[in-house]
C-alpha cells in the first residue's frame, strides 16, 4: 500500500530478475532415434559465452533481457622486449571495481526506459552486485530480495531452463555470434502464455494482483 500511495498514478509491476550465461559448451540431452541406432549428438567445450541479464513478469508473461557482450582480454606481447622497454607494461590492466554492478545499472536503467509510465517491483536474490555501493537504482524501478539460499523463490530460473532445454541441448555452435542468434530466437519463439504458466505462483499472483480485482 505504501509503494502504491508513493506512486499514485503509476502501475506497479511485479518483474523477477536473475541473470545466466549461455555459451560453446554442450548440453547433452535425452533425443528420439530410429529403434536399433545408437544416436550421436555433437559435443564441444569452447570456453566463450554471453552473460544475459533477464526480468519477467509473470502476471503479463512479458520477458525484458539484454545480453552482455564479455570483454576481449588484452593480447600478450610475443618475444622478448625490446631495449628499454619495461616487462610489466605487457600485464594485462586491474579488474574495474564494480564492473558487475555496472552492468546491472544498465540493465535495470533499460528497463525503466522500457516502462516509463510503471513502477517497477524487481525481485532477485541477494548477489553483491545487486546491493553494492556501485548500485545505481533508478527512479522507476524499487529493488525487493528474495531469502538468501532460496532459488526455488525465483521463477525466472524456470526460464533459463526452458531456454536451454528448447534451443540449446545436443547443438553445436561454430561461433559465438550463433550462440546470441539462437538464444535471441529462441526467447522470440516463447509465446506469454508459456511464459505465464512456467512462472505464475500462487503467492505470486496475490502480491501482484490486489483483492477484489
Amino acid at each position: 500500500m505504501e509503494l502504491r500511495k508513493k506512486h499514485a498514478g503509476k502501475t506497479i509491476r511485479l518483474f523477477f530478475e536473475d541473470e545466466a550465461s549461455f555459451g560453446r559448451i554442450s548440453e547433452p540431452k535425452y533425443c528420439w532415434c530410429r529403434r536399433g541406432v545408437r544416436p550421436s549428438v555433437p559435443c564441444q567445450r569452447v570456453r566463450e559465452y554471453r552473460t544475459m541479464y533477464g526480468a519477467v513478469e509473470p502476471a503479463t508473461g512479458e520477458f525484458f533481457y539484454v545480453i552482455e557482450e564479455k570483454e576481449k582480454p588484452p593480447k600478450s606481447k610475443r618475444g622478448r622486449p625490446k631495449k628499454g622497454e619495461h616487462a610489466q607494461s605487457a600485464k594485462p590492466k586491474p579488474k574495474q571495481k564494480g564492473k558487475k554492478s555496472r552492468e546491472m545499472n544498465a540493465f535495470m536503467q533499460k528497463l525503466a526506459t522500457a516502462y516509463p509510465n510503471d513502477q517497477i517491483v524487481l525481485v532477485m536474490d541477494n548477489a553483491w552486485w545487486h546491493k553494492s555501493q556501485y548500485t545505481k537504482v533508478p527512479e522507476g524501478v524499487t529493488l525487493a530480495f528474495i531469502p538468501p539460499s532460496t532459488p526455488e523463490m525465483n521463477p525466472i530460473e524456470q526460464i533459463w531452463r526452458e531456454i536451454r532445454t528448447r534451443g540449446f541441448g545436443n547443438r553445436y555452435f561454430r561461433s559465438i555470434t550463433e550462440v546470441e542468434k539462437q538464444l535471441r530466437e529462441t526467447i522470440d519463439a516463447l509465446p506469454p502464455a508459456t511464459i505465464r504458466s512456467i512462472t505464475q505462483r500462487d503467492w505470486i499472483v496475490n502480491a501482484a494482483i490486489p483483492k477484489g480485482k
